[in-house]
């Protein structure tokens, strides 16, 4: 009971962080706002899950995945993929570079779909977010 009251606070905390991000991207659209949006998501990289940004660029797929797996409990595991699935698609979106545009987008839907595979709820947001990746990787591929 305590770690799920401890998770939920995290999930808060985190989705509040994403929150403020995009609510001040959306008053600028140029490049200074890109960069600060960039600087914001890369503090949110390190305080959430104590590595850089550009680890999760670099890391394989499949490594992601072990990584967050194994080092911790199934409920945190899970916890901590969606909230990366989250930040690395809000990452890709403001990413100008197309290959590491999609590499980010493929990583978030990996993480969604084992999300949905083994998850006990469901989420149809998660599934409008799924295919809507999908059709940008379509674009983008």
């Amino acid at each position: 009971m305590i770690e799920q009251d401890y998770i939920l606070k995290i999930l808060q905390e985190f989705f509040e962080a994403i929150a403020k991000v995009v609510r001040r991207s959306d008053d600028d659209d140029d490049d200074a706002a890109t960069a600060d949006m960039q600087a914001r998501y890369n503090a949110i990289y390190e305080q959430f899950f104590r590595c850089p940004a550009h680890h999760f660029y670099e890391i394989e797929k499949e490594d992601l995945l072990n990584d967050l797996w194994t080092e911790n409990s199934e409920q945190k595991a899970l916890a901590k993929m969606r909230m990366l699935s989250e930040l690395l698609y809000r990452d890709a979106l403001i990413k100008k570079e197309v290959s590491l545009r999609y590499d980010l987008l493929e990583k978030a839907l990996l993480l969604l779909e084992f999300l949905q595979q083994n998850s006990k709820t469901y989420s149809w947001d998660q599934e409008n977010k799924m295919a809507y990746i999908r059709t940008l990787l379509e674009e983008y591929g």
